[in-house]
């Protein structure tokens, strides 16, 4: 077991950290590449998204997440890459069977779209094409909440609009703030079908990247109202999926 360190010597130890990280930063932004000053881009916002994971894991309680199912689609933080590992946020396939809500942590692979280049008849070991039953089900999922957000939108404006007239400004700031939340959903759904849209040639499951994360790392689902709940894999592809696992990480 390690001695403790000391104060002084662990304020030496953060100052001698956070001057590497911000001579790399500077190095990548100072650049003539854009590769570089991108990497800088998301590095910083990955040190931001990790400072806030840290601070949001001391609360933290998985059990007020939703159940995660095999073949669910999830979307979460892969963190910062390192080397050609997936990074950043990635839709991805719950592999667990039978993941408790107390359980703080969920194995998944990551899914990517088929870029135009991509020749899916010849990918690489480990990589699965999964064809655009994603993107079918995630855009038909999109649309039918889209519809439902707008409706709500027009109801709401017409209650404020009532309200502004007749009713107490408490009432009408509450319907106010009901409204704020349902456009921004809205724009939110705009974001994921941009996002979805990628999809449209097809996605492709990285099996060789399987890994286990935090479940702090999840974005959607939360509940069992978010957009992603109840979005899953057919049994047949889930299929090719272990066949993979089994050809790249076993011996049968």
């Amino acid at each position: 077991m390690s001695k403790p360190k000391s104060t002084s010597d662990l304020f030496e130890h953060k100052s001698k950290a956070l001057q590497k990280i911000d001579d790399y930063l500077t190095n990548l932004i100072q650049s003539d590449e854009p590769r570089d000053n991108g990497k800088a881009d998301k590095l910083c916002y990955w040190l931001n998204d990790w400072m806030n994971f840290l601070s949001f894991e001391k609360d933290f309680s998985p059990k007020s997440l939703r159940r995660y199912k095999r073949g669910e689609i999830i979307k979460i933080h892969l963190g910062f890459n390192v080397g050609s590992e997936e990074g950043g946020l990635h839709y991805a396939v719950v592999l667990d069977k039978n993941n408790a809500k107390s359980s703080p942590v969920v194995t998944v692979v990551p899914l990517t779209s088929v870029k135009p280049h991509t020749d899916t008849t010849n990918l690489k070991n480990g990589s699965i094409f999964l064809g655009n039953e994603l993107f079918t089900n995630l855009n038909s999922k999109i649309s039918m909440v889209d519809r439902k957000v707008k409706s709500e939108i027009d109801e709401l404006e017409k209650l404020v609009a009532d309200a502004s007239k007749k009713a107490s400004s408490e009432h009408f700031s509450t319907i106010d703030t009901k409204l704020g939340t349902a456009r921004k959903e809205l724009e939110l759904l705009a974001k994921m079908r941009a996002e979805v849209l990628k999809m449209k040639h097809g996605s492709i499951a990285l099996v060789s990247q399987i890994t286990t994360v935090s479940k702090i790392r999840i974005y959607d689902p939360q509940t069992d109202h978010d957009i992603l709940s109840g979005i899953k894999l057919s049994n047949e592809k889930l299929d090719l999926i272990d066949y993979e696992i089994r050809k790249s990480f076993t011996n049968f």
